[in-house]
């Protein structure tokens, strides 16, 4: 009981104030590829392991590479978004607004569709998202500001991330394995971070972030369709291998993505 309540409610704050003070040491792309790694996706399988078993997880985690299209859909509705409402009063609020619905919209479309499961709309998803950071998110016109991060937002950010996943993480309960596993890597991180960031450092920090999330996802989804076969090898060390994959396939896509810069 205490181990689930710590994954759903600890975990992601961690993760949100790691990768924050990680933009503040780096730059925004680099809180964007580790906001974008599997971490808070995680949470949620391990979650639902410890209380509904191996089975039922593993038969969440097995739609998770799918449910990355809505999060390709969510980015670029942000990049699109954020023009209109940078250097607005609650302009963020717009533009998650916008985001959270097309998120929405995409995971219903998906779920309804019985596409939950479809093999090569999973398989195409990494790619999909190196497409979208490669050519779809607008280029930012200046290089972003670098700008302090006070311990009280920092403090906002944290507690943002944990009243999104308690909320989040008890209504997929209720959704069946199919929908929780495509809203399993959900925007949560990639909501708090950039909300705070148009506020504070602009539109084009946000748009280097966003090429940060897609890249980092890829380690989502390639991890993703490795813990099964894992799984069924190691059961719960799965989890060792898997978060090795999803590090190296991050940071591998997000090599590439320099290499194609150049």
């Amino acid at each position: 009981m205490y181990g689930i309540i710590a994954v759903k409610l600890f975990a992601g704050p961690v993760v949100v104030g790691a990768a924050s003070l990680a933009g503040k040491r780096w730059g925004p792309a680099v809180a964007g590829l580790l906001g974008g790694m599997p971490l808070v996706a995680a949470c949620v399988i391990a979650a639902v392991w410890l209380e509904f078993g191996q089975a039922y997880a593993l038969n969440v985690a097995s739609a998770t590479p799918v449910g990355l299209w809505g999060n390709i859909a969510y980015f670029i509705t942000l990049g699109v978004a954020s023009r209109w409402f940078a250097g607005k009063r609650f302009g963020w609020a717009g533009m998650l607004l916008c985001g959270w619905t097309v998120y929405l919209l995409t995971a219903l479309a998906l779920s309804v569709g019985g596409l939950a499961h479809n093999l090569p709309l999973g398989i195409a998803a990494p790619f999909g998202l190196l497409f979208a950071a490669r050519f779809l998110i607008p280029k930012p016109a200046a290089p972003p500001r670098n700008v302090p991060l006070p311990r009280i937002e920092l403090a906002a950010r944290m507690m943002a991330a944990f009243l999104l996943i308690l909320t989040l993480s008890t209504a997929t309960q209720l959704l069946g394995p199919a929908l929780t596993g495509i809203l399993s890597p959900g925007p949560i991180i990639a909501t708090v971070i950039p909300a705070f960031t148009l506020a504070n450092s602009g539109r084009d920090a946000v748009l280097v972030q966003l090429r940060g999330f897609l890249t980092g996802l890829v380690g989502t989804g390639v991890s993703f369709f490795a813990l099964p076969w894992l799984a069924a090898m190691l059961g719960a060390w799965a989890a060792v291998p898997t978060a090795a994959i999803a590090m190296g396939a991050a940071f591998g896509a997000s090599w590439l993505m320099r290499w194609l810069g150049r």
